[in-house]
Parts: C-alpha cells; sequence; structure tokens
C-alpha cells in the first residue's frame, strides 16, 4: 500500500465512536511490529489501557497469583 493510501486510513475503533484528531499509523503495542491507523483520541486511549495493563501484569512471564492452570487447562505461557 502507498504511502497516499494511508491518508484515507480509517481509525480502527471508528466503531466505537468517538473519534478525533489525525488519523495515522500508530505502532502496536503488543510487538507486532505492524502499523495500525488510529486517531489521536483512540490513540491516547490505547496508550491509557498500556499503561494499565502493564501495572497489573508488569512482567508477562511471570504469572499474577490468581492464574490457576487447573481451571481451564491452559499454560500461561506457549512453551510446550
Amino acid at each position: 500500500m502507498s504511502e497516499n493510501e494511508w491518508e484515507d486510513a480509517e481509525c480502527l475503533d471508528s466503531h466505537k465512536g468517538g473519534c478525533a484528531g489525525e488519523v495515522l499509523l500508530r505502532p502496536s503495542l503488543t510487538g507486532t511490529g505492524l502499523a495500525i491507523a488510529r486517531c489521536d483520541a483512540h490513540w491516547q486511549a490505547r496508550l491509557e489501557w498500556q499503561e494499565e495493563h502493564v501495572k497489573v501484569y508488569p512482567d508477562s512471564s511471570t504469572p499474577p497469583d490468581w492464574f490457576d492452570p487447573a481451571a481451564a487447562g491452559e499454560r500461561w505461557d506457549d512453551e510446550y
């Protein structure tokens, strides 16, 4: 996709309403390396959500105390 095609990109969160500001390609905060189109308002909201997430899960490699692998037969890590 050329740079000009991104000028008409729609905010990923536009279905939620409340879009405001410029829609730009923003870095994925999940580590995928993908660029995600978000408006200024939804980008700020995503940054705030990420900040709260890091407070709850500061080290993603270590499960929180409440995690019980027997509860649903799930693992915290992807290693088998």
